[in-house]
């Protein structure tokens, strides 16, 4: 029954992210209460001015906001409708059409790569190896996630859906933030990760930040 659920959030996903794409910025803006297009900016003042790999650019406002960066941007999707809806928001964008389990750029090549909402794809591990390989010894990947807001329903809805894609364990003596199987699956591919919620008017933003480590830190 899980399996079965699972296969059919992500089908839905995909359909919204590729047929659907036309209507993603407004049931982004209204599930958000208004706050989509700041909530997938929340990581940009930790990146400041170094080249930046976004994985899965979706409908373009990282790009159209590093648009007055002097380092390289560019914008990475699989989708093509949200690659024309990126490059509609911003024309002069860098954007390359691709999947981020093989990612298209030569070993340590990046020394940041953006992930913002990532759909479950970005966990998988052959994913997170292609990251590893294409960050500089000291490059960082960034995940913001986990918007919410008070009374607001797109915690909630997001919250569940993890729970179905990824399940959750469950085992009072391991602290909380060992339980959240994005930070195992980070910790698993080799990553030492810190997380912290970013205030964002009257809402919050999850923000993680996952560097590089000599080895993978669970067995």
């Amino acid at each position: 029954m899980l399996q079965r659920m699972q296969r059919l959030v992500i089908w839905a996903f995909e359909r919204f992210y590729h047929e659907g794409a036309f209507s993603y910025d407004l049931v982004a803006w209204l599930m958000s209460q208004g706050y989509w297009s700041q909530w997938v900016l929340a990581a940009l003042p930790e990146i400041a001015d170094q080249p930046l790999l976004e994985l899965g650019c979706g409908t373009g406002y990282v790009q159209k906001a590093r648009q007055t960066q002097s380092s390289l941007t560019v914008g990475l999707d699989e989708s093509r409708q949200m690659l024309a809806l990126s490059r509609r928001r911003a024309a002069q964008a860098n954007l390359v059409r691709a999947v981020a389990q093989a990612l298209p750029y030569a070993d340590g090549s990046w020394a940041a790569v953006l992930s913002t909402f990532p759909a479950p794809y970005l966990f998988d591990r052959r994913t997170l190896a292609e990251i590893q390989r294409v960050l500089t010894a000291d490059g960082k990947l960034y995940i913001v996630d986990g918007g919410s807001i008070p009374n607001g329903i797109y915690a909630i809805v997001i919250g569940l859906i993890y729970r179905i894609v990824f399940g959750r364990q469950t085992n009072p003596d391991v602290p909380t933030s060992q339980l959240d199987p994005r930070i195992q699956r980070l910790h698993e591919a080799g990553f030492r990760v810190s997380s912290g919620m970013k205030q964002v008017g009257r809402s919050q933003v999850q923000l993680f930040i996952a560097e590089k480590a000599n080895q993978p830190l669970i067995n």
